[in-house]
């Protein structure tokens, strides 16, 4: 711990030869960064323009009394922060009390017996170092958590980014399509209202919304024909199989993945899959994350078919609005088209 000559004691009595004895006591202890006052008025002052540890405090003082002195310290410091030894040749039981309930210490009784004001003193100066210490040690285990905590993130996020890379892969996607879905959910869940860190997951976890696709066979997910009625129920399960993969994990964002996996082909309607949900029982999510992904499966080339046009593809979400999709996030959407614009073209195949 730190010697007692690094700390600081300020001293107010309106008494000349008090502050003179107690100045003089403190400092043949090692304390040689005493301050005296007089005048109670400057305490705050002082106090304010460089740090204190120790306040040694009279009761009854002109112009301004202990007590007020001390409600005005506690407005800005706890008692631990900067303890207060209160002198006072004062043995009224009650005026003792108010004192300790407004933030007095310990008490030191005028006239001072030199061996009890130096061993309150340093007990109180002991104390104080020990909060201190113990705030250094919180700061820095603090420090070392949100570390940890930030490295264990930027890993799930990049486990997540790679799985979700990895899906697109056997889908004859490209790794930008999962990057223009995430922007647009994040266009649209910042749009919607929803908090900037809720926005920030959603534009991570919605690029995993067919992660479940690994688990459909190839000769059905590749199908270059149309599907038939079994096919395409086994290709529906990529919802669940995705939710499944993802499963109940301690991570924030995977869970949202899991509900992105799982609820992103619901229709507003009731006419989707995998639960039939309707309206806003389907996860805001899954809402917002519907309508990107078909945006961008419209507006982008793949062998099979041409790219529609921008225009198109919001004419066909302005027909599917209260069928398909949110009409309050479809408007949205196209309320922000520029911003729809310069995602699609930044993140160009």
């Amino acid at each position: 711990m730190a010697k007692f000559c690094d700390f600081k004691i300020l001293i107010c009595d309106d008494s000349v030869t008090n502050v003179m004895i107690l100045s003089k006591l403190c400092e043949s202890e090692g304390f040689d960064k005493v301050k005296t006052l007089t005048d109670p008025r400057k305490v705050m002052p002082v106090i304010e323009e460089s740090d204190f540890d120790l306040l040694l405090l009279d009761i009854e003082m002109p112009h301004m009394d202990g007590f007020e002195v001390m409600s005005r310290v506690r407005e800005k410091y706890c008692k631990e922060t900067l303890p207060i030894l209160i002198l006072t040749g004062l043995q009224d039981v009650d005026i003792r009390n108010r004192a300790l309930s407004e933030g007095a210490s310990d008490f030191v009784n005028k006239p001072f017996d030199q061996t009890e004001v130096l061993l309150r003193v340093k007990n109180l100066i002991t104390v104080r170092q020990a909060y201190q210490l113990q705030q250094n040690l919180n700061h820095e285990l603090e420090l070392k958590v949100r570390m940890r905590t930030e490295a264990l993130n930027r890993a799930t996020e990049t486990l997540i980014h790679r799985l979700a890379l990895a899906g697109e892969l056997r889908d004859n996607e490209t790794g930008q399509h999962v990057m223009r879905v995430g922007e647009y959910a994040r266009l649209l869940a910042e749009e919607v209202g929803l908090p900037e860190d809720v926005s920030f997951m959603i534009n991570k976890a919605a690029p995993l919304h067919d992660i479940g696709k690994i688990g459909i066979p190839d000769s059905i997910l590749l199908k270059p024909d149309q599907l038939d009625d079994s096919e395409r129920h086994v290709m529906n399960s990529h919802t669940l199989m995705g939710a499944e993969l993802l499963g109940d994990h301690d991570s924030l964002l995977i869970q949202l993945a899991a509900s992105i996996a799982k609820s992103h082909h619901e229709k507003w309607d009731g006419s989707g899959y995998p639960n039939k949900l309707s309206g806003e029982s389907i996860p805001i999510e899954g809402r917002i994350t519907s309508i990107s992904d078909v945006f961008d499966a419209l507006t982008t080339e793949r062998p099979y078919k041409q790219a529609w046009s921008i225009e198109a593809a919001l004419e066909h979400l302005q027909a599917e609005a209260g069928k398909s999709f949110d009409p309050t996030l479809v408007q949205l959407f196209i309320d922000n088209i520029e911003k729809v614009k310069l995602i699609h073209h930044a993140y160009k195949d």
